[in-house]
Parts: C-alpha cells; sequence; structure tokens
C-alpha cells in the first residue's frame, strides 16, 4: 500500500512538471512572436503588434491596396498614388513647406484614395517616414517591377507634357496588378540608395536609354540610341556620392518614361513638383 502512494506521488510529481514546461513553453513562444512583431512594427514593416495582419483568404488586402505575390513573399500594395488624408494640415500640396506642415500633425497620413490630388514636394526620407507612420513602407525595386509587368495600356498613362498630375485613378492607367499610375503622373520613390553609381552590389551603367535590364527591371546597359525593345525608356545615373532611386516617369517625361524608366541620379533630400510616392504592408499569408 505504502509502495502505490509512492509511485502515485510520483507520478503526480512528473505530470506537474510536465504541466509546468509546457506553459513555459507556450508562453516563451508567445513572448517570441510578440518580441518579433514589436520589431517588425519598430522597423516601419508591420501594421501591428504582431507584424502585418493576417486577414482573410477573400479580402487579403485592405481596401485601397492590391494583393501582388512574389516568389519569397506577399503584400499589400497601395493602389494609388499616396496623398495626404482629411486629418493633414495641407490636403493639395503644392510646396515643400506645406509637406513640412503635414508632418508636424502626428494624426496626418498618407492615404490610398481615387481622385485625390497625389503628394508632392516630398524627400525620399520623408516618404520612408510617412509610410512608416501608417505602418507601411516604400517598395523596392523588384516590388515595383512586379506590379508594373503586364501592362499593356500605357497610352493611358500620362506622361506627355502635361502640365500637372491628374487626381489619381483618373488617367486609367492600370496594371495588371491592379495598381493605378505606376507610369506617369508623378515620380515615385524607391526603397534604397545608389552609392557611387552601385545599386544592391552592382555597377549601373552610363546615363543613356534603355538597352537591357535584370531580373528586376534595374537598368544593367544603355545606349545612345533610343531602343524600340525598351519603349525608348531612358536611364538617368550618377556615379558619384548617395542618389536616390525614381521609377516609372512623370507627366512631362514624354517617350523617356515608361515600364524601364529608372532616375538615379537624383539627390534623396530633393523635394518637386513631378516626385510623389506610395507605400506597401508586407502581408504573410
Amino acid at each position: 500500500m505504502l509502495h502505490d502512494i509512492v509511485n502515485n506521488k510520483h507520478l503526480l510529481d512528473v505530470m506537474n512538471k510536465k504541466l509546468k514546461l509546457g506553459a513555459v513553453i507556450v508562453f516563451a513562444t508567445v513572448l517570441s512572436t510578440v518580441a518579433i512583431g514589436a520589431s517588425d512594427l519598430l522597423q516601419g514593416v508591420g501594421g501591428g503588434l504582431f507584424g502585418s495582419v493576417i486577414r482573410s483568404q477573400d479580402e487579403p488586402c485592405p481596401a485601397g491596396s492590391e494583393l501582388v505575390l512574389y516568389g519569397t513573399h506577399a503584400l499589400c500594395m497601395d493602389t494609388f498614388e499616396a496623398s495626404p488624408s482629411p486629418l493633414c494640415a495641407v490636403t493639395e500640396v503644392t510646396n515643400e513647406l506645406e509637406t513640412k506642415r503635414n508632418i508636424d500633425v502626428p494624426a496626418c497620413l498618407p492615404q490610398s484614395k481615387a481622385d485625390q490630388m497625389p503628394w508632392r514636394y516630398v524627400s525620399l526620407t520623408e516618404a520612408q517616414q510617412l509610410c512608416a507612420r501608417a505602418g507601411k513602407r516604400l517598395p523596392t525595386n523588384e516590388e515595383w517591377y512586379k506590379a508594373v509587368s503586364g501592362i499593356t495600356n500605357t497610352e493611358t498613362c500620362l506622361l506627355d507634357e502635361a502640365t500637372e498630375p491628374l487626381h489619381t485613378g483618373a488617367a486609367g492607367c492600370v496594371a495588371p496588378s491592379g495598381v493605378h499610375d505606376l507610369l506617369g503622373n508623378v515620380w515615385e520613390w524607391i526603397e534604397g540608395t545608389v552609392v557611387d553609381g552601385t545599386l544592391d552590389g552592382r555597377m549601373l551603367p552610363p546615363s543613356g536609354y534603355v538597352a537591357g535590364v535584370d531580373q528586376n527591371g534595374v537598368v544593367s546597359k544603355t545606349s545612345e540610341e533610343p531602343q524600340s525593345a525598351f519603349d525608348e525608356d531612358y536611364a538617368w545615373v550618377h556615379s558619384d556620392g548617395v542618389r536616390g532611386v525614381l521609377r516609372g516617369g512623370f507627366y512631362d517625361s514624354g517617350s523617356d518614361g515608361g515600364i524601364y524608366t529608372i532616375n538615379a541620379s537624383v539627390l534623396p533630400e530633393l523635394r518637386t513638383t513631378g516626385i510623389g510616392f506610395r507605400c506597401v504592408e508586407d502581408l504573410y499569408l
């Protein structure tokens, strides 16, 4: 009898230890998940404590964005070029001081909405900060190029000698991804910089008409003559210092703007009438 009691007590002790260990493992897993989510949020990757929200399969992206799938990840890209939300001090920005006024309002966020004037006069750093404020980030070259790939209605895109950009979505320039105005209207800042002519570890060719691109649509070869195979698109490259990257062209690019057009010659702090941005949100399916 005593032997059975001892054995039962031993069995209970073992079970209690296993239960405690299981609770510790569960707690550690939750804590790790929170830490990862918090880290993503601090880096401007996630939009909440647990990183990007896992939404329903039918509606993985929020209104105003499009699902774009890649080999290694998926994201929700803003359907329209960024414009100031109604809580901003200035909803139609016409100079760099108005951008500064908006940034000074904590509740001011970039929005993706049709029939709005795109947010212009914004530097690379300001665009990065504004996207991060909304729990998003700027797209990379790969992501931008994937989203615009396959577009055939380029004649609808605002590229030809307009005096100012149109309201978002007004041109009818839509890529197969469902994203509007990737070409024309305003240049769009891309994540990353070119340092002494080098982008992502590769030296860019000198300025000229695009004669070759890599798998991410970044110019790999240029020519002194327009190349019909690349829609007569042009590449601007500066081989000294730190430069920002713009894609797509703007409302006065003409035939120089398009899918393969890249401007890697501008200073990151440049703010002007023809430069805007759009944001993306990482999606974990």
